[in-house]
């Protein structure tokens, strides 16, 4: 994958500074080895996939509280109980 912060970021000093006035100028920018991403997969089996993994996240939400401290408490004692 291109990396493309920079690029973005010259792209918006360019404006500021007045290198470009519409976004039309950009059109031939950074065209040199660009690749295109067509996909082999069926468009519906890709939407079944999808359709799994946005089931996936909606029930791993919830899953992390941040709250470790009960882990770590946890983790010490499982420790302490081996010694």
């Amino acid at each position: 994958m291109r990396e493309t912060t920079a690029l973005g970021a010259a792209i918006a000093a360019g404006f500021a500074a007045g290198v470009w006035k519409h976004f039309d100028d950009l059109k031939n920018i950074n065209m040199e080895g660009r690749f295109y991403f067509n996909p082999k997969m069926p468009e519906k089996e890709s939407k079944k996939m999808y359709r799994k993994w946005e089931k996936a996240v909606r029930m791993s939400k919830g899953w992390d509280d941040g709250d470790d401290e009960d882990e770590q408490e946890e983790e010490k004692k499982m420790e302490e109980g081996k010694n």
